[in-house]
């Protein structure tokens, strides 16, 4: 069958995984400039960094959309369907719509010189996505970047804003061994304008040298708002954002986003600076209508009560640092279960050190992603960390996600509650019921 047949679009996407990951920009702007750069018809903040950019990017689209703009926003990796990492105007694209986008740039793959080699899955999603953008007449997109940013797939846009969420170790074999390097494959996004940094833990010199390089201006997030740069202060459901972009302060109040989660108030004051700086200009009251209209799909999402059952897509030990943070300020119900799986390419040792105390009980699982640690093997470690810090005082082995999540309700009663956490893919596997429906 040809390129050019109507055939199954998802089919070919989950082909390409086949492919794996490849770093690097010369098969993505081949395709661009075949296909007439349809990413330079839109504005772009380009948002980078190890956790915290889907948040970043849902806030910011959204509020662009409230400030008037027609708006999308490129997201990865999905929980219930291709078409979920397109969003535009606030929804995720027409499937229609976004396979068209697909099927054209298969095409065009079809049509690369061979020297280039294999097209990966990721470089087909992005280049579609920064199509079908265009022909739906967005204005201003917030991109996520996928892994890294140098040789990232998404780094063939020339960004006026660029948001660095922070830097934690992951992906070492690709980024490299220190912080110090993953910021240096991070910040290369960089190309002038605007720079919004999160927290940096030391980075900051290595922030100043990136922009000053680079003819940017950094923003950094401070205790206390200083000249050029931000602060943020209070809950997730009362915070305030204070900051002097244009050497006058100004001040943001009475925010909130829809979640327990602590951490979204950073990721969303990012957002606010980032479209600050993005569009000239803030109206508070779209500011509060976009941040407590944005619920963030597995970030702490609070799917169902009696018990209550929350969902984070916590994936590596920085993701669960901050997960147990804002799990220790809600104080959860008890008995309090964990459902977990994790990559067995993550530092789940860890992840599993931060975790466990928060929980009664904990359902060890696995998901259907080839790179699950097994449910056996993440029990066993899970049982050598409380060996050694406790305090999780069963834990159980359940191979299937959906019948692992049944067992965790059973063990934390209606009273109780149960936590599912450790993968996005996991998520995903459970979609059906943290969607709502269970």
């Amino acid at each position: 069958m040809s390129p050019t047949d109507d055939q199954d679009w998802v089919g070919y996407l989950d082909s390409l995984a086949a492919f794996g990951m490849r770093p690097g920009l010369e098969r993505v702007t081949a395709l661009l400039d075949r296909l007439d750069r349809p990413q330079e018809s839109y504005g772009v903040i380009h948002v980078v960094g190890t956790n915290g950019k889907s948040s970043t990017v849902r806030y910011c689209e959204a509020l662009l959309r409230e400030h008037g703009v027609r708006s999308g926003a490129y997201l990865s990796p999905h929980i219930s369907g291709w078409s979920e990492r397109v969003v535009v105007a606030g929804r995720p694209i027409d499937e229609g719509r976004f396979a068209a986008a697909v099927r054209r740039v298969r095409t065009e793959v079809a049509a690369l010189p061979r020297d280039l080699g294999e097209t990966t899955q990721f470089e087909v999603l992005t280049v579609a996505a920064l199509l079908a953008f265009a022909e739906s007449d967005v204005r201003a997109v917030a991109l996520e970047a996928g892994l890294g940013g140098r040789l990232d797939a998404t780094n063939v846009v020339q960004a006026p804003v660029v948001v660095l969420t922070n830097i934690a170790l992951e992906h070492t074999e690709v980024l490299g061994g220190t912080r110090e390097l993953i910021f240096a494959e991070k910040a290369a996004v960089i190309k002038g304008g605007h720079v919004v940094f999160g927290e940096l833990d030391g980075l900051e010199d290595a922030a100043r040298r990136a922009c000053s390089a680079a003819g940017a201006a950094p923003h950094f997030l401070r205790d206390v708002a200083r000249s050029g740069d931000f602060a943020v202060s209070g809950a997730p459901d009362d915070f305030a954002v204070d900051f002097a972009t244009g050497g006058v302060p100004e001040r943001l109040a009475g925010l909130g986003v829809p979640t327990p989660a602590l951490y979204q108030v950073r990721n969303a004051a990012l957002a606010v600076v980032a479209t600050r700086l993005f569009l000239g200009r803030l109206d508070e009251n779209a500011v509060r209508r976009a941040l407590a209209g944005t619920p963030v799909p597995g970030r702490l999402q609070v799917v169902a009560d009696r018990p209550l059952l929350l969902a984070d897509g916590a994936h590596n030990p920085d993701g669960a640092r901050v997960l147990a943070q804002s799990l220790t300020v809600l104080d959860m119900p008890r008995p309090a279960v964990g459902v977990l799986a994790i990559m067995r390419d993550k530092d789940y040792r860890t992840m599993l050190a931060r975790l466990l105390p928060l929980f009664d009980a904990v359902v060890c699982t696995e998901a259907s992603e080839p790179r699950s640690l097994t449910a056996m093997g993440l029990a066993a470690a899970a049982r050598d960390v409380t060996l050694a810090d406790g305090p999780a005082e069963r834990i159980e082995t359940i191979v299937d996600p959906h019948a692992a999540l049944t067992r965790a309700r059973t063990l934390a009663g209606s009273a109780g509650s149960v936590v599912v956490a450790g993968s996005l893919y996991l998520l995903e596997d459970l979609r059906d019921v943290l969607a709502g429906a269970g």
